[in-house]
């Protein structure tokens, strides 16, 4: 308690700070700046400390500024380990190499009484000019900068509140708003790129893609929202909604004694990380009476990369279930060789970069090989991204087992799909098969 009264009558308030921005920042012919300040991961010092220490940094923390900002400046605690202040400049590089470096400096050079630990912050600043905002869009401003930070130091991180960096914030927020509204009117349509079997040279299965149609018809591109769409939540329940969809499709087909193929589903970092994805997944597939060889999942090698053992034990469990596992994306990242060696998965993705530009002896050399550690691991290969004839002819002959790419076939509707499924051009998996 004797902390929590202490930790009250050092820290200013944020109606103080308010008021001195109304009767002194306004009216002085200085420059200002404002600036939101925040102490990363200080929950640690919560959990490791206790809370009772956790307020002695807090008061630490509140006096060293207020002493960086003696004769220029004034400082409140807005809430928790965030700090707002004002101070004097002459230009934004001078609120970064004179007042921000001095506190920094402080912080490490000094350190906090009883912690044996770097304290690391964030910044996001407004410069105040000719233009006085309401105290509250200050505060909005130098927030949203704080949370967009594009500069890095070792020791702490900043963002200026200009009107790229505002407009960049306000462009996430709508479009995250507008693909929570695509979702509630279905816009979010299937379409899938079908999967060549190389002996054959007939379709044996197909992949699951996401487009986002508009009510005009238009498609928008994958990069102008997808980065934003990982990241609101949407995205998860679009992607189960599609496999229960398909499996719809499939049992429908199957019911009807019409030809199926396999169909593989992508599994993103936003959806293999979901608390709930095992128990979702295997829930809606046991609703159908579907073979499970007609389901396969493709994990991108980023995110078997991140978390490998967590990652390989969802494996491990889809594949003991019956499920087929793809490693999709093989040879865009750092660890696709310790993945083919140690990873227990059915299929590798070749991704799209080994076949693009001059089919070389060297780049041969390389593909050969790949498939060649493959065959022995008892691993089949599908090249992806196949777009000409020259690289189609080399990887049949190289024994590749699948192709995918605009060279067969683009990713079309579902319906276009299934007009394929009912021609001759299918190696088809039935019923019958089992």
């Amino acid at each position: 308690m004797e902390n929590k009264d202490k930790l009250r009558h050092v820290s200013h308030t944020n109606e103080w700070l308010e008021h001195i921005y109304e009767t002194i920042i306004q009216k002085d012919e200085k420059e200002y700046a404002f600036v939101e300040m925040n102490i990363k991961q200080f929950r640690y010092i919560n959990i490791e400390y206790g809370c009772a220490f956790g307020d002695h940094v807090l008061v630490s923390m509140q006096q060293l500024l207020e002493t960086q900002l003696k004769g220029r400046g004034y400082v409140a605690r807005r809430y928790a380990d965030t700090f707002d202040f004002f101070v004097e400049h002459n230009h934004e590089t001078h609120v970064l190499d004179s007042f921000l470096m001095d506190i920094i400096d402080a912080v490490f050079e000094n350190g906090i009484e009883g912690l044996h630990k770097n304290l690391y912050t964030s910044f996001g600043i407004y410069l105040l000019h000719e233009e006085c905002p309401p105290f509250a869009k200050l505060q909005t401003l130098a927030g949203i900068a704080r949370k967009q930070l594009h500069h890095d130091r070792r020791t702490f991180s900043y963002e200026l509140a200009q009107q790229d960096v505002v407009q960049e914030y306000l462009k996430t927020y709508r479009l995250s708003t507008k693909l929570t509204q695509a979702r509630f009117l279905n816009q979010f349509q299937i379409y899938i790129q079908p999967k060549v079997e190389l002996q054959t040279h007939k379709i044996c299965g197909g992949e699951l893609l996401m487009r986002w149609i508009l009510e005009d018809g238009t498609m928008v591109p994958l990069n102008e929202f997808m980065s934003t769409f990982t990241k609101n939540g949407d995205l998860y329940m679009i992607d189960l909604q599609h496999f229960d969809k398909m499996c719809a499709f499939l049992q429908q087909r199957i019911k009807k004694h019409k030809a199926v193929v396999p169909i593989s589903f992508n599994v993103t970092n936003l959806t293999v990380f979901d608390g709930d994805f095992l128990q979702d997944y295997l829930g809606t597939f046991r609703q159908y009476s579907l073979p499970k060889d007609l389901i396969e999942f493709e994990f991108t090698e980023d995110i078997h990369f991140e978390k490998k053992d967590q990652v390989q034990d969802i494996i491990d469990i889809f594949r003991s279930e019956g499920f087929t596992c793809t490693l999709d994306d093989f040879g865009n990242g750092f660890s696709s060789f310790d993945l083919l060696m140690n990873a227990a998965i059915d299929i590798i993705k070749l991704d799209r970069l080994f076949f693009q530009g001059m089919l070389s002896e060297q780049r041969k050399r390389v593909i050969h090989n790949i498939i060649d550690i493959a065959k022995i691991k008892g691993i089949k290969v599908l090249a992806e991204g196949v777009e000409t004839k020259e690289y189609a002819r080399f990887v049949e002959a190289e024994g590749c087992d699948y192709i995918q790419g605009f060279y067969y076939y683009r990713p079309m509707p579902l319906g276009e799909f299934e007009k394929l499924l009912d021609s001759d051009k299918i190696l088809p998996y039935t019923m019958d098969d089992k």
